[in-house]
Order: structure tokens, then C-alpha cells, then sequence
């Protein structure tokens, strides 16, 4: 697939995805588009592949397929509403499709059941095709025991930070991406840059709010013991910094997606900010005539991660009829998605030599935490303080706190469960 044809897909995807952390909503409950296909009983079961997807992104991809396997119908079935229920009732009842494609929020929900191919047995298992994807992702569909593979990437957007070269070299800042990405990682670096710019009418992030959407839009929050890491570093850290924003009164309290949020950008007010790389179309859009002034570096604070709300995943059933021809239909696909990661990009709007080797760089940082069976209830608690930030509520230490220790009395319970469940498991395995 041309990686022009893949960024009309992530366009489509910022769509579906919302414009701000007020209006995010899940892929499944956006309006696609496409209209919901009932679900076939029966099929036939020598040359039809059926896929079960939130949103079709294969469209680009597909002739080529098609091209390969001449005598192969695929089905593609979009599912826009309770997409977690349907696919489970799909496992439990037997009339699962042959794949499925997994938005990377719901992962914990798929983490350690039963449905899945393990991709990791031999019949699947390439290295040459694994070793090609940043083992940061892959690390998010391996058991805690590493040897077992429920899916793999799809389709992945890195978060990364956009800011104005030119503006920070006229202030003394690094305006180069790794000098830039190494500074900013520092919170006190970041901080003094913060001061200093607002003090020239520039402002380096929108809003407390989104620091804290920053790290929950590309974090899972849960280690492979299951326990909770919002309380450690590098969340502590930038937790703490965007209530430094408030206290130091570091942000322009803008909406980049609305109109206020594009003067920001025309008038230079806001020339830093965090976002997945699907972004680069719009800004080009927006401030075409500050080509060439602007580049794009790794998150600050350490953070890293893909945009979980646009990304993707794909899973082979167990149930599949045709497992070596959805293997090789999910391999095509992913290796489609990937090519906009693997080719040179010279983006005369950007300063950056080749943006593709800065996303391969933040696509390899070391990422904390796991998709878990816990996610949704840490997920829906901090949806509601987000709520609660985005409507007036301080952003402060205290508030953070409150909600970190919320979570923690909420999972106990069943974070104790799978805990001694962890423990039982690896003393009988060392027994043996």
C-alpha cells in the first residue's frame, strides 16, 4: 500500500477518534460510515475468509490479496456497536469469524482467554516477520511466561511531540529532534522552557487536561503482576508537571482542533504540543505558510506509546476453518500498515531529514505496563475525573491522588485474585 493511501486512512481515523479529550469516544460507538452486515450463520467453508473488524481499513489492501488468492471471497464484517459483547458471543457460540481485528483499548479485554491462535507456535511463528515490528508492541500480545502470542500489530500511530524549530532556536532551545527529545525528557528542562516562552507570548501544551490524556491515550497502566504503575515514574513525573502548569499558569487553556486552537498556531502562540503522528496532515493544513518551520521529536518525561484509541490489532481464531489463510491475510495486511514506517519520509513541512526514522525511535522506546482484564475499570474511573478536570475541577496533586487511590481500592480485590493466581502458577511450573 503507497503511504499516501494509508494517511487518507489515519485522516478517516482522527475523525472517528474525536478532536479533543472532552469528545473522544470509543471507535465502536462513531458513527463509520458503513452500515452493519447481519452476521451469516453458515459459510462456505472451502474458499471464504470472514473478518470481523470495527472499522474496514482494508480496502487499499484487498485488490492485492484478491490478485494472490484468485479463488478466496473475503467477508468483511464492520461491527459498530458492542463490539467486545459480539465478539465474545462469537467465541462462546462457535460462529466466530476466521479473524478479528482488535482496537487497542480493548485489548485487556482479550488478554489470557481462551479464542485465539497462538502465534507463536512454529506453523505461525517468522522471524523474519516478527523481528521487523518494534518488540515494544509486540510485548503487549505476549503471556507473562513468553510463550504464547494472541495477535499481532495492525495498524499503529506513535504519539510524538510537534513544536516550532524556529521558535526554539530563537530562544536558545534545542530546536534539533534528538538534541530536543533529550531535553525535554528532563521535567525541569521542560518546565524553564515553559516559563520562559509564556514570558514571550508562547505557550508549549494546550492544557493540564491533555498531559494527562497524553499518557492515558498511550499507556497501559498494569504490569504483568498486575500491579499499578500510574503511581510510578514516568507517570509520577508527569503528573506532577502538568500540576505545575496550573500552579505557574503554563497554559493557554486551548482547543487545537477548534478555531481558537488554529489562531493559536497562525498567531504563534501555541508552538509546541503532543499528539499521534496521524496529525501531520492536519497541521500542514492548517498553517501552510509556516512550511519548514516546525519538527517533530519523542514525547517528553520518558513517556512513549501509540495512539490506543486509532491503533489496531489482529487475531486469528481458534475456531477458523482457514487458520493458514488468515495467517496469511492478517501478515499481508500488517505488512501493508508497516510500510509507512519503513520507507524514507523527506517532509519538506518539517524539519526532521526523514520523519520516519524519529517514529521508528519512538516506536522502539521501552514501554511500561500490559494490557490486563483490569483495564476497564481503571479506564472508566479516570473517565470520569477526566470529565470532571475538563468541566472546571483542578488539576492538583491531590486530585490525581484521589483518583490514583480510588483505582487501587476498586482492582484490589481481583488484582489479589490474579496475583496469588501468578504466584500458584509459577510455583507449580518450578515444581515440575
Amino acid at each position: 500500500m503507497k503511504p499516501f493511501r494509508l494517511w487518507i486512512t489515519a485522516v478517516t481515523i482522527i475523525i472517528l477518534v474525536g478532536c479533543h479529550s472532552s469528545s473522544f469516544k470509543p471507535l465502536q460507538e462513531s458513527s463509520l460510515g458503513i452500515e452493519p452486515v447481519e452476521m451469516e450463520e453458515n459459510a462456505e467453508k472451502d474458499k471464504r475468509l470472514v473478518i470481523w473488524t470495527h472499522s474496514n481499513i482494508f480496502e487499499d489492501s484487498l485488490p492485492e490479496f484478491l490478485d494472490m488468492y484468485s479463488d478466496v471471497e473475503v467477508d468483511i464484517k464492520v461491527i459498530e456497536q458492542n463490539l467486545t459483547q459480539e465478539y465474545r458471543q462469537g467465541m462462546l457460540s462457535g460462529k466466530s469469524p476466521d479473524l478479528y481485528v482488535l482496537p487497542d483499548y480493548t485489548l485487556g479485554e482479550f488478554t489470557g482467554i481462551s479464542g485465539f491462535e497462538n502465534l507463536y507456535e512454529e506453523k505461525y511463528y517468522e522471524e523474519s516477520f516478527f523481528d521487523r515490528r518494534p518488540e515494544s508492541l509486540l510485548n503487549h500480545y505476549i503471556d507473562e511466561d513468553k510463550n504464547e502470542m494472541f495477535a499481532i500489530p495492525l495498524l499503529f500511530f506513535p504519539y510524538v511531540t510537534y513544536y516550532r524549530a524556529d521558535i526554539l532556536n530563537e530562544y536558545g532551545y534545542p530546536s534539533d529532534p534528538i538534541e530536543l527529545s533529550n531535553y525535554i525528557n528532563n521535567h525541569e528542562n521542560w518546565l524553564n522552557m515553559a516559563q520562559d516562552l509564556k514570558e514571550n507570548g508562547h505557550y508549549i501544551v494546550e492544557s493540564e487536561q491533555m498531559m494527562l490524556e497524553m499518557v492515558l491515550r498511550t499507556s497501559y497502566l498494569l504490569d504483568e503482576e498486575y500491579n499499578y504503575l500510574a503511581k510510578e515514574e514516568p507517570y509520577v513525573t508527569t503528573f506532577n508537571t502538568a500540576t505545575e502548569v496550573v500552579n505557574k499558569e503554563l497554559s493557554p487553556y486551548i482547543n487545537m482542533w477548534d478555531e481558537t486552537g488554529k489562531e493559536a498556531f497562525q498567531n504563534d502562540e501555541l508552538v509546541m504540543f503532543q499528539m499521534a503522528s496521524y496529525v501531520t496532515s492536519h497541521l500542514k493544513e492548517w498553517v501552510p505558510e509556516q512550511n519548514g518551520k516546525w519538527g517533530i521529536t519523542t514525547l517528553p518525561f520518558q513517556l512513549a506509546g501509540v495512539d490506543k484509541q486509532a491503533s489496531m490489532s489482529i487475531a486469528i481464531s481458534e475456531d477458523s476453518n482457514h487458520k493458514e489463510l488468515a495467517w496469511a491475510f492478517a501478515k499481508k495486511m500488517a505488512d501493508d500498515m508497516l510500510g509507512m514506517y519503513e520507507h524514507p519520509e523527506n517532509d519538506p513541512f518539517f524539519i526532521n531529514e526523514d520523519l520516519t526514522q524519529l517514529y521508528w525511535i519512538a516506536l522502539n522506546k521501552d514501554v511500561p505496563g500490559k494490557p490486563q482484564s483490569l483495564d476497564q475499570d481503571i479506564q472508566f474511573i479516570w473517565d470520569v475525573a477526566m470529565k470532571g478536570f475538563n468541566s472546571g475541577n483542578s488539576v492538583t496533586r491531590e486530585a490525581i491522588e484521589n483518583v490514583n487511590e480510588e483505582i487501587m481500592e476498586r482492582i484490589k480485590y481481583d488484582q489479589r485474585a490474579l496475583q496469588k493466581f501468578i504466584k500458584a502458577s509459577t510455583e507449580e511450573g518450578t515444581a515440575e
